[in-house]
């Protein structure tokens, strides 16, 4: 009763939550496998560089949790009767970021990701063709608010807005359009083309060589963009253990689980009875992934402040709108870099 009697009374005279107990990122656990986004705050003053460079492959075709051949989404005797498929879709995303803190209770975030995707097809007379699209994805700006800390524990607020920085317009030549491009499916475009609102909460524990970390957050679009529709909500849970070795590394294990929804709306300029990837109504997923990582802190030195990680996750459950490519496996790696003004 005391100790709640001293943090109420701070709190009313500080407006702003007060520390209990040192949290700190300030060690090689000190931040969360490099596939989670906003996962940490800063002190008054600091500002943290990062790049992150993912690879994402995505591979083979399912419908709910039941894998299908390709062949199966061709045939015109078959159950779907598509006249292309995909079968395969490499990604690749260069994610760069800043954060700021102006004070100890608010640290300001920005990302900036560019795109490239590629996208194998198999049509019906078993011709293959790929498609190509390439980009600057959806800015994010966004801020993390700190809520209290207590016992080596620690809650904030993320929130940021996505801008329709990204193309919802990109084309390529396939064999149905040739010599001219036509529009490419939903996958196939960097951005949503609608301003878009991600919200959640993350929580942050942590003892002498052990640390965790849990996080929710939930992406909606605010309205339709110019081709008249709108990418489906996703919610997005993960948590994570890491175990500090030394003080310059440790290791972690990560779950995931996401939901998708389907898309609002329809493009125009797509035809779904043509290929899986054109229908809105075939976007949604469950899915679940496992994943393990890598992270080195510099404690001293010319490098101080400066981190470098790698996780990679493979999903153990997935049920899919389908016919839909189902995701193989992802890498993150890249490195980040904190100091103070």
């Amino acid at each position: 009763m005391i100790r709640i009697s001293v943090f109420l009374v701070a709190l009313l005279l500080s407006g702003a939550p007060p520390t209990l107990a040192q949290w700190t990122s300030s060690r090689a656990d000190g931040h969360a496998p490099l596939g989670v986004m906003g996962d940490h705050t800063h002190h008054a003053g600091e500002i943290m560089l990062s790049y992150r460079y993912m690879y994402i492959v995505m591979e083979d075709s399912r419908v709910g949790t039941a894998k299908i051949s390709n062949w199966n989404v061709v045939n015109p005797d078959g159950d779907y009767q598509y006249s292309v498929t995909p079968t395969s879709m490499p990604m690749q995303v260069h994610m760069f970021g800043v954060m700021y803190s102006p004070t100890d209770f608010a640290t300001l975030t920005l990302t900036i990701p560019v795109h490239q995707n590629l996208m194998d097809h198999m049509a019906r007379d078993a011709r293959t063709f790929t498609t190509v699209s390439r980009g600057l994805g959806d800015i994010k700006l966004g801020g993390l608010i700190r809520l209290p800390k207590w016992d080596r524990q620690s809650l904030h607020l993320n929130l940021a807005v996505g801008i329709p920085t990204g193309s919802i317009d990109k084309q390529d030549v396939t064999p149905a359009s040739a010599p001219l491009p036509t529009q490419l499916p939903y996958p196939m475009q960097t951005g949503s083309g609608t301003w878009d609102v991600t919200t959640g909460l993350t929580y942050l524990g942590q003892i002498t060589d052990l640390s965790w970390g849990i996080q929710g957050l939930g992406t909606f679009r605010l309205g339709t963009n110019s081709r008249g529709y709108a990418l489906g909500s996703t919610y997005h849970g993960t948590g994570w253990l890491a175990y500090r070795f030394v003080p310059e590394v440790s290791a972690s294990l990560r779950g995931v689980l996401t939901r998708q929804h389907n898309i609002d709306g329809a493009d125009p300029d797509l035809d779904p009875a043509f290929v899986p990837t054109a229908d809105p109504l075939l976007r949604a997923f469950t899915r679940a992934e496992v994943g393990m990582g890598l992270n080195t802190y510099v404690t001293s030195g010319f490098f101080e402040g400066l981190r470098l990680a790698v996780e990679g996750l493979i999903p153990f459950y997935q049920d899919l709108d389908g016919p839909q490519l189902e995701l193989d496996w992802t890498i993150v790696a890249g490195g980040q870099y904190s100091t103070h003004f």
